[in-house]
């Protein structure tokens, strides 16, 4: 498939040689190198086309969906803001606003978004099917589920609609396990003071939720810990987060990358310290902020923009993630472990053949990387599966 987007690219580009303000080629031309991961380029295309026809609805929201892919989520909704204003009424972009909202936590704006693409456009399963997603995050359990049956009603046959109502329906029979608990408690005898119950939520559900929500190939890999002085430790876990449109629902399998390692100095910096410990023990949030200040100190520095894109990466900001590993990159191209995780990143969003270039180039760099073996076998089958 990839071969057929660059033979298609090549007979574009002839094509703009005889006749260079042809806006319909600069915005196919857009499309196929979109489709092959070259979302840069794809966007000085749809930018040609929109310099011969200003305000072209169809390349505005192309353009949208290229810069929501790269993590520049406020340029991609300023794309569809504008598209929104000639049409309002457009039902895909609603829902792609809705996307970018949802990567970028902000589930209340996501609801409305998909709820009005719904209403717009109540056939559309892939609304559907995001709206049950963004219900979830609300612990709205029933309500998700009756936006999955709406999308299993349109489209039955897509596997990943199918896993997210199980996890809704498991998600709200835990949370009724844990209320019918705390009842038992309210009803135990004062006097009977040995009778002890474990804490409901101990499991930590939301973060569970997060690790376990669509996947279409699961598999066990390595937990992730930023960059120490000292090269860390390697476990296994499976993980499988949420996704955006294009493609008809939210559809990310994780290979969870491997910290980079860098030698600190005696002076180290206080935000690595901390952002570090912060991301061990699990605050994400926190270790981001910490990270975010160290880039802003020392933008040179690949080892705090690699921990930054963890720790995205971690709260599910992957396309913001994978912008950090390509700072890292900037100062750093032939890392072999941040092209890991930018490849377990890419992977994650369904990107697989710009994450098995990824894994390629790590291999080249150390050809003893096991994490780049897997994650390049994970993509093969992948590729191969949907061939």
């Amino acid at each position: 498939e990839s071969s057929m987007y660059t033979e298609a690219i090549q007979c574009y580009d002839k094509a703009l040689e005889i006749n260079p303000r042809y806006m319909e080629v600069h915005n196919n031309r857009g499309l196929a190198l979109a489709r092959t991961g070259r979302f840069g380029d794809a966007i000085q295309s749809y930018d040609r086309a929109l310099e011969l026809k200003p305000g072209d609805l169809e390349v505005l929201y192309n353009k949208g969906i290229a810069l929501a892919q790269m993590g520049k989520g406020d340029e991609a909704l300023a794309c569809y803001d504008k598209l929104l204003e000639s049409n309002p009424n457009d039902a895909n972009t609603w829902c792609s606003k809705g996307d970018v909202f949802f990567e970028s936590e902000k589930f209340e704006e996501a609801l409305k978004a998909y709820d009005r693409s719904i209403q717009l456009n109540p056939k559309d399963e892939t609304a559907w099917n995001n709206r049950g997603m963004t219900l979830v995050k609300f612990n709205r359990y029933d309500e998700a589920i009756e936006s999955y049956d709406k999308a299993l009603e349109i489209n039955p046959r897509i596997e990943k609609i199918w896993s997210n109502k199980g996890l809704a329906i498991s998600k709200m029979n835990e949370k009724q396990d844990k209320i019918d608990l705390q009842k038992i408690a309210v009803t135990l005898p004062k006097e009977d003071k040995k009778v002890t119950l474990a804490k409901p939520g101990s499991e930590e559900p939301a973060k569970k939720e997060k690790e376990t929500e669509i996947s279409f190939i699961q598999e066990l890999m390595e937990k992730t810990r930023p960059a120490f002085e000292k090269p860390t430790e390697i476990r296994s876990d499976k993980t499988q987060p949420p996704v955006p449109k294009p493609d008809i629902s939210r559809k990310d399998t994780q290979i969870p990358p491997k910290p980079v390692t860098a030698q600190l100095s005696t002076r180290t910096d206080e935000n690595m310290k901390n952002g570090n410990s912060l991301y061990s023990n699990g605050k994400y949030e926190e270790a981001l902020e910490c990270f975010t200040k160290l880039v802003e100190k020392d933008p040179k520095n690949k080892t705090a923009w690699n921990n930054k894109g963890l720790s995205l990466g971690k709260l599910g900001r992957v396309y913001e993630a994978i912008g950090c590993y390509d700072k890292a990159l900037e100062i750093a191209p032939k890392d072999h472990v941040v092209l890991n995780n930018k490849g377990s990143a890419l992977f994650k969003k369904g990107r697989v053949n710009e994450a098995l270039e990824c894994y390629k180039a790590s291999l080249g760099l150390d050809p003893n990387n096991k994490t780049a073996s897997r994650g390049i076998e994970l993509c093969n089958e992948y590729l191969a599966k949907s061939a």
